[in-house]
């Protein structure tokens, strides 16, 4: 664990840490450490493996998985030491919706380059781009992110993208208040509730500056937009 230390504080890990907290998995279990990422799109779960094996060297094991009749990629990155110092910098293990978990302490404190990282990929996973049609008939744009938690922790939840929504801010970069969403009944008989915050499109360009979609698709429609309102000006 030690030969990773050198990594805290750096915003390539940060990103990492991101990646994991949103779309990632990681489990430590008695001898067993394994961190995983599904997706449908290759590309992304060879970025990834890119990531990991240029910050830590290690190589991960990639599979198709056709189990849910539609083809999937996934991505496992099998060592001990590794999860336990993933633990370590602030990574949450287990189910993520059943567990609080805050922005680590050395992202909050560290510099612009480490926060632009770690955001990014927040909103490169869980964010979305979308036009809502108002009473006017005029379009809204916003660029949202929502989670889910567990009820028991839904202020936990809530505090969580508040870290979120005064990181932003110091890129001036102006969010709606984080609020409740709709309520999902799961299985087990507990309750589940969204929370989520909302970026309108007077902070786009500050986010396409300093921070960005790692995703082609979300980008393009950012860029639209973007260059649409360049246009109307």
């Amino acid at each position: 664990m030690n030969q990773w230390k050198r990594l805290l504080g750096g915003p390539k890990l940060a990103r990492i840490v991101a990646d994991i907290t949103t779309d990632g998995h990681l489990q430590l279990q008695d001898w067993r450490g394994l961190t995983s990422f599904y997706s449908k799109d290759a590309k992304v779960i060879n970025e990834s493996n890119k990531r990991f094996k240029d910050l830590f060297e290690i190589e991960g094991r990639i599979y198709i998985d056709t189990s849910y009749g539609r083809k999937r990629y996934k991505i496992f990155f099998i060592s001990k030491p590794l999860a336990e110092f993933l633990i370590s910098v602030g990574v949450p293990k287990g189910n993520k919706t059943n567990r609080p978990f805050y922005v680590p302490d050395w992202v909050i404190k560290g510099n612009k380059k480490v926060k632009s990282a770690y955001l990014q990929g927040m909103f490169t996973a869980e964010g979305s781009i979308f036009p809502t049609r108002q009473k006017n008939n005029s379009t809204r744009w916003r660029i949202g992110i929502e989670f889910y938690k567990w009820t028991k922790y839904k202020k936990e939840g809530k505090e969580f993208l508040n870290q979120i929504r005064e990181m932003l801010a110091q890129f001036s970069i102006k969010c709606s208040p984080v609020r409740y969403g709709r309520t999902n009944l799961r299985k087990n008989g507990t309750k589940s509730v969204a929370i989520k915050l909302d970026i309108e499109k007077s902070s786009f360009r500050n986010f396409y500056k300093y921070i960005t979609f790692d995703d082609s698709r979300k980008n393009q429609i950012l860029q639209k937009v973007l260059d649409a309102e360049c246009k109307s000006s």
